[in-house]
């Protein structure tokens, strides 16, 4: 995991190994030549996608910490869930807005799959006391105090 410190000024959770994807050259810095070397050129805009790793090209981040700034702008602290690369946006209302609703997206399949299983769990449960029922097992008197 990164090593993380707070910033005294802001209060923020800040990265020792921050990549800020929102500056066009970052070739001058030891990261930046090689995030450029492991760039894939089929990758999504990353100012936009905000879902993207831009380190490992992963679907996974996910928002750790984020508050507005101003009426029309909101501040992220992001986390690719696939290779714990974090990094800083500040983003419009209109992208935070795509990415809130990209997250969604993403917690109702969870929420589908959860569902899905727990219904196959239940239904195990309730042919294992069926068949208990049935061999004599479990009785009334094993539901009293």
């Amino acid at each position: 995991m990164a090593d993380r410190t707070v910033d005294r000024t802001t209060g923020r959770v800040v990265s020792m190994l921050k990549i800020r994807l929102r500056r066009a050259n970052t070739s001058h810095t030891m990261f930046g030549r090689t995030r450029n070397r492991l760039r894939r050129s089929d990758l999504p805009d990353l100012e936009v996608h905000l879902e993207t790793c831009g380190m490992c090209g992963a679907d996974f981040v996910n928002p750790v910490d984020w508050e507005p700034v101003g009426e029309t702008h909101w501040w992220m602290l992001l986390r690719c869930g696939a290779c714990d690369t974090w990094r800083e946006a500040t983003v419009t209302n209109e992208i935070a807005s795509r990415y809130d609703l990209e997250l969604d997206r993403r917690m109702e399949i969870l929420v589908v799959a959860l569902e899905r299983i727990d219904s196959r769990r239940m239904a195990a449960d309730v042919e294992t006391m069926i068949q208990a029922l049935r061999r004599g097992l479990v009785d009334a008197a094993d539901f009293t105090r």
